[in-house]
């Protein structure tokens, strides 16, 4: 039974609409914004500017309590940098073990491999934080 030209015509709009369906479906999926980390770190003397504006404009922290709460954050990052500064054999010594308990795991080959790739991680990281 031959087919109507109404019918072929339906079939056709279909395909089209279908195929239209499709490619609008693609293009968002493809098209979707992508969220992306920021690899700088906050500047410490701009999260200062940044708590001692928002102690005087929200919390409506006068004049002197700002300068005492500023001199409150310099002691505060003085001790945190003392802390800093106690931890850090403890952390070298820790990466340290890492280190050599990897490359215990390792022959030869792999070991100059290994420490070719950590070199150039540091280069990475050192041009990192030039930035």
């Amino acid at each position: 039974m031959p087919r109507s030209r109404i019918s072929i015509a339906l079939y056709l709009i279909l395909v089209f609409a279908s195929g239209i369906m499709v490619g609008v479906v693609s293009y968002r999926l493809y098209a979707t914004n992508t969220a992306s980390a920021s690899n700088t770190r906050p500047n410490l003397n701009d999260f200062r500017r940044l708590y001692l504006e928002g102690m005087r404009d929200k919390v409506g922290a006068s004049e002197d309590q700002v300068r005492k709460v500023a001199l409150i954050l310099d002691d505060t990052r003085r001790k945190l940098e003392e802390l800093t500064a106690q931890e850090k054999p403890l952390h070298d010594q820790i990466r340290k073990e890492h280190i050599e308990e990897i490359r215990a795991l390792l022959n030869d080959r792999q070991k100059i491999a290994y420490d070719n790739w950590r070199a150039e991680r540091a280069r990475q990281s050192a041009a990192q934080n030039q930035k």
